[in-house]
C-alpha cells in the first residue's frame, strides 16, 4: 500500500480529516508545521509528524515508505518544493479558496505560486471556478484535477422541511467579509416588518464580530438576532435542526479574497433544510437557481431580502428544492464517491 505525506494547516475536524485519513488504499502520514498546530488532541496518533521536526527528508521517507505528498493549500505546496526536489516525490496540492488569489498573500506570493505550478505535478481545486483562477495565474491545465469536497451522508440526514409556522434563518461560518454576514443581516432588517416573528442566528467567530454586533444594534434587532460563537459541534446540531431557512451570502471581499464551494452550503442540503446562497465563485456548480436554492447577486442586500421574503411566503416549494438539494449532493457530492476519486487521482500520478 502507498504511503502520501499530506500537510495541512492545522490537525482539527474541520481541516479535510477525511481526504488526509480515509482515501481508499492509501496510508498516510498527517503532517503540520510545528505543535502548535495540533489543534484537536483527540485527533493525535502516531502518523501525526510536525515539519520544523524533520531535519532528514531522505531519512524520514523511506523509513515512512513515502510516495507522494498532498499540500492541502497553495502555501504549504510551496513549503514543500525543497522536500520535492531533494527526493524527487511527486506533489498533489489542493486549491481552496483565498490560495488562487493574491488576497492577503504575501510579497513574492505570485513568483513563488508560479513556480509551484511549474514544480508540482497535480493540482486539486475544488471547484471548477478555482480552475479557471489558477489557470489565469499559469497553472498548466492538464495538472488541474477537479476534486469537490464531500459530505457524509451518514451523518447529514435528510429531514422534510417543517411546514410550521417559525421563520428561523441560520448561517454559518467565520465573520470575515467573504461570508457576506453584514449583507444578510441588513437584509433580515429589511425583511422584518413582514415577518415580526422571524429570527436570525450566525453561528461563528472572527475578525468581524464586533462590527456584526454593532450593525445588529444600529438596526435595533434586539432578541430577534443572536450570534453564537465557539459552541459544541451537537449545539450547532441542534441550530440546525431548528432552523427553516439556511443562508449562505458568500461575496468577493474587497481584498480580492474568495470561497471555493462552502461544505456548510452542502451539509445544509444534505439535512433537507432551504439554501438561499449566491452566484459568487464555485456555488452555482452546487445549486443551479430555483432548482435545489435560491441564488442572489453577491454583496446585494435587496435581492438577498426578497429571496427571503420569497421563501417565507411559498413553504409549500421547500420539498421540492431539498429532495432535488439532497439528490444534488447524493450524485455528486457524496464523501465516499468523492475520496474514491482522489485515489484515483493518485493512482493516475503513481501510475498503478
Amino acid at each position: 500500500m502507498d504511503t502520501v505525506m499530506h500537510l495541512n494547516l492545522r490537525v482539527d475536524p474541520t481541516q479535510y480529516i477525511e481526504q488526509i485519513r480515509q482515501v481508499p488504499d492509501f496510508d498516510y502520514i498527517h503532517m503540520v508545521r510545528q505543535p502548535k498546530y495540533m489543534a484537536d488532541i483527540s485527533l493525535l496518533n502516531e502518523k501525526v509528524y510536525y515539519l520544523s521536526e524533520i531535519f532528514s527528508p531522505a531519512e524520514f521517507v523511506k523509513k515512512n515508505h513515502i510516495s507522494l505528498m498532498h499540500a492541502h493549500h497553495a502555501q504549504l505546496g510551496i513549503l514543500l518544493l525543497p522536500f520535492k526536489e531533494e527526493m524527487n516525490l511527486p506533489l498533489v496540492t489542493s486549491i481552496r479558496g483565498r490560495d488562487a488569489t493574491l488576497a492577503g498573500q504575501p510579497i513574492g506570493y505570485l513568483e513563488h505560486i508560479k513556480m509551484l505550478f511549474d514544480q508540482g505535478d497535480r493540482f486539486f481545486p475544488v471547484c471548477h471556478y478555482l480552475a479557471e483562477k489558477i489557470m489565469d495565474l499559469g497553472c498548466p491545465s492538464d495538472k488541474i484535477r477537479v476534486l469537490y469536497g464531500g459530505v457524509d451522508l451518514g451523518q447529514f440526514v435528510y429531514r422534510t422541511p417543517d411546514r410550521g409556522d417559525t421563520q428561523n434563518i441560520i448561517s454559518l461560518g467565520r465573520l470575515v467579509e467573504k461570508k457576506g454576514h453584514p449583507i444578510l443581516i441588513q437584509a433580515f432588517h429589511k425583511i422584518k416588518s413582514k415577518f415580526p416573528n422571524a429570527t436570525l442566528t450566525i453561528i461563528g467567530s472572527g475578525p468581524l464580530e464586533e462590527a456584526i454586533h454593532s450593525l445588529a444594534n444600529q438596526l435595533n434587532l434586539g432578541d430577534s438576532f443572536r450570534l453564537l460563537k465557539q459552541i459544541p459541534k451537537d449545539q450547532v446540531q441542534k441550530e440546525l435542526f431548528q432552523a427553516d431557512l439556511f443562508c449562505a451570502p458568500s461575496m468577493e471581499a474587497s481584498n480580492g479574497d474568495v470561497e471555493g464551494i462552502p461544505n456548510t452550503i452542502k451539509e445544509a442540503m444534505a439535512t433537507g433544510l432551504p439554501v438561499i446562497s449566491t452566484s459568487h465563485a464555485g456555488i452555482p456548480e452546487l445549486i443551479t437557481h430555483n432548482k435545489e436554492g435560491i441564488l442572489v447577486q453577491e454583496n446585494n442586500v435587496d435581492e438577498l431580502a426578497d429571496a427571503i421574503e420569497f421563501m417565507l411566503h411559498n413553504r409549500q416549494k421547500w420539498e421540492t428544492y431539498t429532495l432535488a438539494a439532497r439528490q444534488k449532493i447524493e450524485q455528486n457530492f457524496e464523501l465516499s464517491q468523492q475520496l474514491l476519486q482522489q485515489a484515483k487521482y493518485y493512482e493516475e500520478l503513481l501510475g498503478d
